[in-house]
C-alpha cells in the first residue's frame, strides 16, 4: 500500500512538471521607453530582471544591452554638456566649431549605443521566448540511487 502511495505521488509530481508552461514576453513602445507585458499583466524592471536570468542565452543579451544603455546615457549627458557649452559661446560671440563638433559626435556616439541596448534587448526577448517555445528549461527525470527510486529535476 505505501508503495502504491509512493507510485501515484510521483506520477502526480511528474504530471504537474509537464503541465507547467511559461508564458511570452511582449515589448511594446511606451512614453518613456519599452514597456514589457506577459499575457495581459505588464512587467516591473524587476520582474523582467528576474525573467531574463532563467535563461542563460537571454542573460547574457540582457546585461549586454544594461551595460549599452548605460553608455548611452553618460554620451547623453556629454551631449546635454556640450549643447550647454555651445549656447555659452555663442552668447558670448566666441568660436562655436568646437561646442559644434562635441555636441555632433556625442550625439552619434549616444544614438549609437542606444540603437546596439535595443537591438540586444529585442534578441534577449527573442531567445527568452524561444527557449519557452522548446518547453521548460528543466526536465523529471527518474532517478535511481542508494535512498530509493524516484523522479529528479534536470536542468
Amino acid at each position: 500500500m505505501k508503495n502504491l502511495k509512493v507510485i501515484f505521488l510521483t506520477l502526480g509530481c511528474g504530471l504537474f512538471a509537464l503541465t507547467m508552461t511559461a508564458q511570452e514576453i511582449t515589448s511594446f513602445s511606451g512614453m518613456w521607453g519599452p514597456e514589457f507585458y506577459q499575457d495581459k499583466d505588464k512587467l516591473t524592471w524587476k520582474e523582467i530582471d528576474k525573467i531574463m536570468s532563467e535563461s542563460q542565452v537571454a542573460q547574457v543579451n540582457w546585461e549586454k544591452s544594461k551595460k549599452q544603455m548605460f553608455g548611452g546615457m553618460i554620451a547623453g549627458a556629454a551631449n546635454f554638456g556640450t549643447a550647454i557649452w555651445f549656447l555659452v559661446n555663442e552668447n558670448d560671440h566666441k568660436s562655436v566649431a568646437a561646442p559644434a563638433i562635441a555636441f555632433g559626435g556625442t550625439a552619434i556616439i549616444g544614438s549609437i549605443f542606444f540603437h546596439h541596448a535595443m537591438k540586444n534587448k529585442k534578441e534577449a526577448i527573442l531567445n527568452y521566448n524561444e527557449s519557452v517555445g522548446n518547453g521548460t528549461s528543466f526536465r523529471m527525470v527518474p532517478a535511481v540511487n542508494e535512498n530509493g527510486v524516484g523522479l529528479a529535476l534536470k536542468f
